[in-house]
């Protein structure tokens, strides 16, 4: 099963703990062996926490055994991931 979640236009500390919940919330009802695909092509204000909520969602997809493809990821969000250190983590 492959499941489509879209990330709003802006992500930072006041709606990341709203759009977290989102996710995780539509992650819990795919069963293991599940593709979810982030579309981030929206996505065009964030910060820092935009990169926690991916961490974090990506750790719970790796506990339900679900995969987690994140596209149109903004060359902004890219470069930030590698400033951080976590590009083959929150790119791949």
């Amino acid at each position: 099963m492959t499941a489509s979640f879209k990330f709003p236009a802006k992500i930072d500390h006041a709606n990341v703990e709203s759009v977290l919940a989102n996710g995780l919330g539509m992650m819990k009802t795919l069963a293991q062996g599940s593709l979810m695909v982030i579309d981030c092509k929206d996505l065009q204000s964030f910060d820092s926490s935009a990169l926690s909520m991916i961490l974090s969602m990506k750790r719970q997809a790796k506990e339900q055994s679900i995969k987690v493809h994140l596209d149109a990821i903004p060359e902004k969000l890219a470069s930030l991931a590698t400033v951080y250190g976590l590009s083959d983590v929150v790119l791949v």
